[in-house]
């Protein structure tokens, strides 16, 4: 093969496998992006949840002193 079709080819070789590295590196970078947005909703889940926890343990507590005060 002559010198010019051998560069020629070399050139397009790198420049396909370099678009496919692109394609991986950008499929990466947005999976990375999901899991941390999931990782932030279930953080915020979490937060939602315990402080729905916190308000019925204090309902309860109040229920509690308001039953120990109308039996005494």
């Amino acid at each position: 093969m002559p010198r010019l079709a051998l560069t020629t080819l070399s050139l397009l070789l790198v420049t396909l496998l370099a678009g496919c590295g692109i394609d991986a590196a950008t499929s990466a970078a947005t999976a990375a992006k999901l899991k941390a947005r999931e990782a932030e909703q279930a953080q915020a889940i979490k937060q939602n949840i315990e402080q729905q926890l916190d308000v019925a343990r204090q309902q309860e507590e109040q229920r509690r002193k308001e039953m120990d005060a109308a039996t005494r």
